[in-house]
C-alpha cells in the first residue's frame, strides 16, 4: 500500500495563532475513502524536527505539501528535506502559491515533482493512483521535454460527493481560540476552534485578492451536508467551537438560511463566527444565524473612500456597508471591520473618510494587516510589474510578501495605520459591553 504523507509547513502561522490545515485534510480524506495510507504533520504546531521526524519514521511514497505565498520557502525547504532522505520520494505542491507561480517553481525547485493546480482532491488522487500525468488534468509535471502543464481540471460541482475532511489525523486540543467570552455555555477561550467551509470561491473580484482567479466562480455545499459534518464533530470529537473559512459564507440566502435551521433543529448547541460580504446579509440571516450560534462576523470593509472601493473593484458601497454593521450589532452579533489602509490612490483625505465611518458605525473590532499586500495572481500583481515595482523574481526572495509603498512609504502607512487604530482605542470600552452581550 502506498504511504502519504501530508504536511503543513512550520513557521507560517499569522498573528501567533493557526486553524487545522483543512486542505490537506480535505486531501486526506479523499485519499482514505480510496484505500491509501495517510498521516498528516503540521508543521505551524508541531515544528521542524517534527516534519523531519514524520518523514523518517513514516517513509512515505509520497509527501504532499500545501503551500500559501508568505511560506513559500519554507514547503520548498520540506521537499528537499524529503528528497534528502529518500530521493525516490514524490512530493507533491499545491495551494495558492505554486497554483499562481507552478512555472517558476518548477524552473528553480526541482525538489517539487508535481504541482497540483486549484482544486486538488481528485487531481492527488490520480497522480498517486499512478495514472499517467499526461492524462490527469490540473497538474504540472516534468518529462523529457520539460515542464509540462496539462488542461484545467473541471472543478467538482456537487460538493455534496467531495469526502469529509479526516478529522482523526489531528489533536484539536493544539489549536485554542483567540476569541474570548462565553456563548451558548462555551467557553471561547477554553476550547479547540475547528475551521470548515460551506463553500469554496467568491463572487467578488477584488483587485488585490486571488480567490476569484483561482476558483473561478462560487460554489457550495448542500445544507444537510454542510450539518452532518457540523454534528460528526460535535458527537464524535466533542467539537463546539467552529470557524467558517469561506471568503464569504452568506451569498446564498436560502442555502445560509437552510444551514441555520439544519444546525437548530438538530439541537447542536455550537458557537462560530464567520466572514462574508455587507451586501449579503439582511435582518432574517442575521437573525437565524445568531439562532444557530454566530457570535462574530468579519466584513471585508477595506475603505470608506467610494473613490477607492471603485479603484480596487470591491463592488460594493458605503451606505451597504453602514446598514450591515447596524444590523449586525442589533442582532446581537460581534462585528469585526477588516480595513486595508494604503489602497491605490490612498490619501490622508481618504484615511480620514475612513476614520470617520468607523467612528460612525463603531464596529466592536477593526482588523487590518498594518497594508495593501501585493500577491502574485492579482490585478495589483499585474498593474505592480508594469510599472516596475515588482518582478517574479521577488518570489525566490526571502520576504513573505510586498507591501505596497508607491504612493507612501512604510513609515507613512504605519501612521495611517495608527490613526484607523485610534478608533478602537477610542472604544475600549466596548470589549466590556461584548462580555455581557455574548453571555
Amino acid at each position: 500500500m502506498k504511504k502519504i504523507l501530508l504536511v503543513n509547513p512550520y513557521e507560517t502561522t499569522q498573528s501567533g495563532f493557526t486553524n487545522p490545515p483543512l486542505g490537506l485534510l480535505y486531501i486526506a480524506g479523499t485519499l482514505i475513502k480510496n484505500g491509501f495510507e495517510v498521516r498528516l504533520v503540521d508543521g505551524c504546531i508541531e515544528g521542524k524536527e517534527a516534519v523531519k521526524k514524520a518523514i523518517e519514521d513514516f517513509q512515505p511514497h509520497f509527501v504532499g505539501i500545501t503551500s500559501y505565498t508568505p511560506g513559500r520557502l519554507k514547503a520548498i525547504e520540506i521537499a528537499g528535506m524529503a528528497k534528502s532522505f529518500d530521493p525516490g520520494i514524490k512530493v507533491i505542491l499545491g495551494g495558492a502559491h505554486p497554483t499562481i507561480m507552478h512555472r517558476q517553481i518548477m524552473e528553480n525547485y526541482p525538489s517539487v515533482d508535481y504541482i497540483v493546480i486549484g482544486e486538488g482532491e481528485v487531481s492527488c488522487l490520480e497522480i498517486i493512483q499512478g495514472k499517467n500525468p499526461a492524462g490527469i488534468h490540473g497538474i504540472v509535471y516534468r518529462d523529457s521535454e520539460g515542464i509540462i502543464k496539462t488542461p484545467n481540471r473541471t472543478y467538482v460541482a456537487d460538493l455534496d460527493t467531495v469526502p469529509f475532511p479526516a478529522w482523526h489525523l489531528v489533536d484539536y486540543t493544539r489549536y485554542p481560540s483567540i476569541d474570548r467570552g462565553v456563548y451558548n455555555g462555551i467557553n471561547l477561550r477554553q476550547v479547540p476552534r475547528v475551521s470548515i467551509i460551506f463553500s469554496r470561491g467568491c463572487t467578488g473580484h477584488c483587485d488585490f485578492c486571488s480567490t476569484w482567479w483561482i476558483w473561478k466562480g462560487w460554489r457550495h455545499r448542500s445544507p444537510v451536508n454542510m450539518a452532518d459534518e457540523i454534528e460528526l464533530l460535535y458527537t464524535d470529537f466533542g467539537i463546539r467551537h467552529f470557524c467558517f473559512a469561506d471568503d464569504a459564507l452568506t451569498i446564498n440566502r436560502e442555502a445560509t438560511i437552510g444551514l441555520c435551521d439544519e444546525i437548530i433543529n438538530r439541537k447542536l448547541k455550537i458557537a462560530f463566527h464567520a466572514t462574508t460580504r455587507t451586501d449579503c446579509v439582511d435582518e432574517v440571516i442575521l437573525a437565524k444565524l445568531k439562532e444557530a450560534g454566530c457570535y462574530k462576523i468579519a466584513y471585508g470593509i477595506e475603505t470608506a473612500s467610494p473613490k477607492l472601493l471603485e479603484n480596487m473593484g470591491k463592488e460594493n458601497d458605503i451606505g451597504t456597508s453602514e446598514r450591515a454593521i447596524t444590523l449586525t450589532k442589533k442582532a446581537g452579533i460581534i462585528v469585526t471591520a477588516l480595513i486595508i489602509v494604503g489602497s491605490v490612490g490612498e490619501t490622508p483625505e481618504t484615511v480620514q473618510e475612513t476614520v470617520n465611518f468607523l467612528k460612525r458605525t463603531k464596529p466592536d473590532e477593526v482588523g487590518s494587516v498594518g497594508g495593501l499586500w501585493i500577491l502574485p495572481g492579482t490585478k495589483l500583481y499585474r498593474e505592480s510589474k508594469k510599472i516596475g515595482f515588482i518582478d517574479d523574481n521577488y518570489w525566490l526572495k526571502n520576504e513573505p510578501f510586498k507591501i505596497y509603498t508607491v504612493e507612501y512609504s512604510r513609515e507613512q502607512l504605519d501612521k495611517f495605520n495608527r490613526q484607523v487604530y485610534g478608533y478602537r482605542n477610542i472604544f475600549s470600552r466596548i470589549i466590556k459591553r461584548l462580555r455581557k452581550r455574548i453571555s
